[in-house]
């Protein structure tokens, strides 16, 4: 199905919408939680510290199971695992929506995280067995939907639910769409062979999960109770231990759960690489401008949530032009375009007020849409077609997986950073403080894209 001259759009289409619709299922489960958890934690009378739990439980959950991905897809076959993550995804959120004390939800959330967390690099490494080389530009563009729209459309839905009826709906919402999902796998996907005799790596199976969730896990508990905290700089410590342990070990064995030689091919580094680039950016300003326009601007979340939509659309519209100017030209004619508009954008955010007007944030904020747009799948793709199709089940969790570990740093380092300013702009009121902070934050953020735009250069055409 994926020569290209067997190309039928017909058929290709409702699969790759599939996909798309079980990760959108998955990934606004992780955007969704943020406004809601206050009515979690007013409704089981727990602190914040207590609550936050329900999202750092999913975070880890999904950051465990992750590497197995690849084994399970080939193991059991990509459609069967799916459907089945689905499934399972779906009957955790409507027990979790009826959890009856905060215990018993972070369970339900632990268990949709070890069921969505395969979700994502199964649906990619799928979509590249049913699309061709020639058409995953167009095609693939509908993938990056959901990491569009989660981070925009989680937190307005999240709102609006909890605002009119109560935290449960957030779990509850999930049902009609994993029923669809399922309906939708069972119809439009194709079979996959399963391959029985393939072996799990089980030096990676037991150091994997000491690896990659402990790291994590230690990112958050810095950016929560500062760096010099103890049990931060313990986990972190172990966990760059233990990944460092998981690449010897991943390197020398037959068949990895990550197939991390990957790396030694020039084309992947230098699209992963820009991949974690862009990913800080687009990290650091989905917490940066949200932020400002409530905290300096002084905007509510239900108005800042609906500012921030023309961003999403400005996205979809970069995709879809950046996905037709990849087939066509190469990553590079996207890519090049992308980071200068991304700069552009912020350096509208380094020099605005609460005084501007609305005109000129929106420009920046479509600015920045367009600028992801045009970058996000395409230095994704140029990253996994560099990859033999042998490896693709194997690289897809791995690149997912290292998506984890960078968000979570960004975060952190953002959030560190625009800290630092504020408490440096002495002498200044606190608005002008904040604004000051906000400024140089962005400036920050500047920098990485103009490292990204430099690498970039150095991409082969096609």
């Amino acid at each position: 199905m994926n020569n290209t001259n067997d190309f039928n759009l017909k058929k290709v289409l409702p699969a790759v919408l599939t996909i798309a619709i079980g990760m959108l299922l998955v990934m606004m489960d992780t955007t969704i939680m943020n406004v809601s958890l206050p009515h979690i934690q007013s409704a089981f009378h727990q602190n914040l510290s207590n609550s936050q739990w329900v999202i750092t439980a999913y975070t880890l959950a999904m950051a465990t199971v992750i590497p197995f991905a690849g084994f399970l897809g080939d193991r059991f076959s990509d459609k069967k695992v799916f459907a089945l993550a689905i499934i399972f995804f779906t009957i955790a959120s409507f027990l979790a929506a009826n959890a009856h004390s905060l215990q018993s939800l972070i369970i339900w959330r632990i268990a949709q995280g070890l069921t969505g967390g395969v979700v994502a690099p199964i649906g990619i490494g799928m979509s590249f067995k049913i699309i061709p080389m020639e058409k995953r530009g167009s095609m693939m563009g509908l993938l990056g939907l959901p990491m569009l729209l989660a981070p925009t459309i989680g937190p307005a839905l999240s709102g609006f639910l909890v605002k009119h009826f109560n935290w449960s709906t957030v779990f509850l919402i999930n049902l009609p769409v994993g029923v669809l999902a399922l309906i939708f796998v069972l119809l439009f996907l194709p079979n996959f062979p399963a391959n029985k005799a393939s072996k799990i790596d089980l030096k990676g199976t037991l150091l994997s999960p000491f690896a990659f969730p402990i790291l994590i896990y230690g990112v958050h508990v810095g950016t929560d109770k500062g760096w010099s905290n103890p049990t931060a700089l313990s986990f972190v410590g172990l966990g760059i231990i233990m990944l460092l342990l998981f690449i010897i070990v991943e390197l020398r064995v037959e068949n990895p759960l990550l197939h991390l030689r990957a790396f030694a091919i020039p084309e992947f580094t230098k699209g992963i690489s820009l991949m974690w680039l862009n990913q800080i950016v687009v990290f650091g300003a989905m917490l940066l401008v949200p932020l400002y326009l409530q905290n300096v601007v002084g905007l509510s979340s239900e108005n800042t949530g609906l500012i921030m939509v023309p961003q999403a659309i400005a996205s979809f519209l970069g995709m879809t032009i950046g996905g037709r100017i990849f087939d066509k030209f190469g990553t590079k004619a996207a890519v090049l375009p992308g980071f200068i508009l991304g700069a552009l954008s912020l350096s509208l955010f380094s020099q605005i007020k609460p005084s501007s007007s609305l005109a000129f944030t929106l420009c920046a904020i479509v600015l920045l849409g367009l600028s992801q747009g045009l970058v996000n799948m395409q230095v994704n793709n140029h990253a996994l077609q560099s990859v033999p199709m042998k490896n693709i089940s194997r690289v897809t969790p791995l690149t997912n997986e290292m998506m984890q570990v960078v968000n979570s740093f960004a975060i952190a380092f953002l959030t560190a950073f625009l800290s630092g300013q504020i408490k440096k702009q002495t002498g200044l009121s606190p608005l002008q403080a904040n604004l000051t902070a906000f400024h140089h934050t962005f400036y920050l953020l500047l920098i990485f894209v103009s490292f990204g735009f430099i690498l970039s250069l150095f991409l082969r055409k096609k």
